[in-house]
């Protein structure tokens, strides 16, 4: 275990006991795995991964108004589907076209890594088109968890380097669109095996996960200062003591005010369930 694991776990184990709030569980749970939520901007469509049919599945749950229950998921058919699992996604603005979906798959069978993808939709009646990869962050390691700035112009994701996963950030100067992400950069100051990264619309606070200890994963959140992000700070009042694997793929919804993941909680359908607290309810 590295001593930035190392650090982080001990800072989770240190920490104090706080109240528990109590997350509501989303209606698209079933005894299968649900992974990975992403809510589009519009507050209407909710993406996530479930392995029900055998691989994971990029699914896509909606509803009429904001604060209904969601509709059974389905599958994200479009052209986006492939033989192989299908993950992570990120969503832009469901209101403006052409709309970008960037996700994580391995593409076809011959592949053993996740590489990151983007595909593109003219209008709302239509399907997402063949996606394409994101060659200047594809490596041979997996890359997942894609969340892109509120300007549109960083792109933060995951990779799995010797050192655990790790947080990373590629730019680029147009605001919109699929592609202009230069060389991705490394976010120095976050350490190993925090990541899947969700920011707030101000780009101020990063929520991740971490490891808690016992190879289970709690939530986390992390602070951007003056000299860049702070240590992340386990979420005690949300993360379960219990579950295998524990608290895992947070999410943010645009306006900050929704924070969405997954846990393998008692209580839950099976396997991992996804749930959202409001972020008033998480401490400061």
């Amino acid at each position: 275990m590295s001593r930035f694991v190392t650090a982080l776990v001990l800072f989770a184990a240190a920490a104090p006991a706080a109240a528990q709030v109590k997350p509501t569980p989303l209606s698209v749970n079933t005894p299968a795995d649900e992974d990975e939520p992403h809510v589009s901007s519009s507050g209407l469509a909710l993406y996530y991964a479930s392995n029900a049919a055998g691989k994971f599945d990029l699914m896509l749950a909606q509803r009429k108004k904001a604060g209904q229950p969601w509709a059974p998921g389905k599958p994200l058919d479009d052209y986006v589907r492939s033989e192989v699992d299908d993950r992570s996604t990120f969503v832009t603005d469901d209101r403006r076209f052409p709309q970008y979906l960037f996700f994580a798959t391995k593409k076809d069978k011959t592949s053993d890594n996740f590489d990151l993808f983007v595909a593109q939709r003219i209008d709302a009646n239509k399907v997402f088109n063949s996606p394409t990869p994101l060659n200047t962050v594809c490596t041979a390691a997996d890359e997942l968890h894609p969340w892109l700035s509120a300007d549109g112009r960083a792109l933060y994701f995951s990779r799995k380097t010797k050192d655990g996963w790790r947080v990373l950030v590629t730019k680029r100067k147009e605001a919109s669109g699929a592609a202009g992400f230069g060389e991705p950069a490394l976010v120095e100051e976050l350490p190993a095996d925090f990541h899947h990264a969700t920011l707030t619309p101000d780009g101020k606070k990063m929520y991740g996960q971490g490891p808690v200890g016992e190879g289970r994963w709690g939530l986390f959140v992390s602070v951007r200062g003056a000299k860049g992000w702070g240590k992340p700070e386990p979420l005690d009042e949300l993360n379960h003591p219990e579950g295998k694997k524990g608290d895992v793929s947070p999410c943010l919804s645009r306006d900050g005010a929704y924070l969405y993941f997954a846990s393998d909680r008692p209580g839950g359908k099976g396997g991992l369930d996804l749930y959202a607290v409001p972020t008033a309810q998480l401490k400061k």
